[in-house]
């Protein structure tokens, strides 16, 4: 009996880990290239999964918001505009929560946009998977060859399946082995520890709410409300039944809201909940709020014991094994977005996904299926041609 409940201990902290893949990356990337404060990110991460965990008594996912990310390393923003970025989306969360139009607009968001979302998350990851393996190690570490660090990729991903089938705690497995990859190579880094000090402050540059509402929320906005906040809801139902009946969407966004207002506070990663994510702690052995609450736990430690040598420590995970991990959701969640009866729906999906690969923006593909169910909808209205009358049938006419 003991040894069955270290078992599912062991699963249920392998599930609150299962996006660890998706949020370890950014995270190290915005603490090196941004300055965000790395013990703010992992105790506000850490205290989000925890008040997830408790309200919706199902594992939630905390990740970093996309697109928001990636703007912000590719235009290399301070963490005062990332800040401010923050604190604009905790607003926008709010309104929509508040005034009751979350609920309103995901009543009306049609089930085959959420499952073409859900298919270009599942695109989106694949593809972040191949870029993070082919990177083969950390900048400034001892290199990886590329071809290498497929291979970990692909044999990370193959565990991942091999330990679901054996019920096995496969994403602590991954982890541990990529640690070891990366000790081997690089040596144990020095850690510093203690917490990073944190300062609770609000942005007041007005040029950073300028910056951060045109390069980074305006694209966000849409991408979160249909990806966070509409598919999360329709994946929680999708893995847990009625035990997600608390996860509603206008619940979602107000804890999105929550969240990043915490984060424009402090200096910490915005966040949002993600349907990828909802299947990366399912996959993975997440079953109850145990599992996110056991992560919760385990970020805030990191931050606060060691959040002043974190940037150094994460990079000891080999990128093959997060990247592993990525590539093993992606497969889950594609999945999960071809759940759908009919063809043409399968289709419009589809494509959205392909399109969204394509241009590297959910929001082109979005569009792009809005596109299709409004041509489809105008196909059905057409109205019906009257019969073509048979040849004697025809004649008997002409000779009346």
């Amino acid at each position: 009996m003991r040894a069955k409940k270290v078992r599912s201990a062991l699963r249920e902290l392998s599930g609150g880990l299962g996006d660890a893949g998706l949020f370890v990356p950014i995270a190290v990337a915005m603490i090196t290239l941004n300055g965000l404060n790395a013990t703010a990110v992992f105790v506000v991460t850490g205290l989000a999964y925890l008040g997830t965990a408790l309200y919706f008594r199902v594992p939630v996912p905390v990740q970093p918001l996309k697109a928001f990310a990636a703007a912000a390393i590719a235009l290399g923003l301070s963490a005062e505009t990332l800040a401010a970025g923050a604190l604009l989306m905790a607003v926008a969360m709010a309104v929509l929560a508040a005034t009751g139009l979350a609920g309103w607009l995901a009543e009306r968001f049609p089930l085959v946009l959420v499952r073409g979302i859900q298919a270009s998350v599942a695109l989106l990851l694949a593809k972040a998977a191949i870029e993070l393996a082919a990177k083969g190690n950390w900048p400034g570490l001892p290199p990886i060859d590329p071809t290498v660090g497929l291979a970990m990729a692909a044999a990370a991903c193959a565990t991942l399946f091999a330990c679901r089938a054996l019920s096995l705690p496969g994403s602590l497995l991954v982890l541990g082995a990529g640690a070891a990859v990366g000790l081997a190579i690089g040596g144990a880094p020095s850690l510093a520890t203690g917490p990073e000090p944190v300062s609770f402050s609000l942005p007041t540059d007005g040029e950073a709410f300028a910056t951060a509402l045109s390069a980074l929320v305006l694209a966000q906005l849409p991408l979160t409300f249909g990806n966070s906040v509409v598919a999360t809801a329709d994946a929680e139902r999708a893995y847990f039944g009625s035990r997600a009946e608390r996860v509603r969407p206008a619940r979602l966004a107000a804890s999105i809201g929550i969240a990043n207002g915490l984060a424009g506070a402090t200096g910490a990663l915005p966040v949002c909940h993600g349907a990828g994510g909802v299947t990366a702690h399912y996959r993975l052995g997440a079953r109850g709020p145990a599992a996110t609450i056991a992560a919760g736990i385990l970020f805030v430690a990191l931050g606060l014991c060691l959040g002043a040598g974190l940037p150094d420590l994460l990079q000891v995970l080999a990128p093959g094994a997060l990247a592993g991990m990525l590539a093993y959701v992606a497969i889950e969640h594609g999945l999960l977005a071809a759940r759908l009866e009919r063809a043409d729906e399968r289709a419009i999906a589809a494509g959205v996904g392909l399109l969204t690969l394509w241009s590297g923006n959910l929001a082109w593909g979005f569009a792009a299926g809005v596109a299709a169910l409004a041509l489809r909808g105008l196909w059905r209205r057409r109205p019906a041609r009257p019969p073509l009358a048979s040849a004697p049938q025809a004649r008997r006419e002409a000779l009346r």
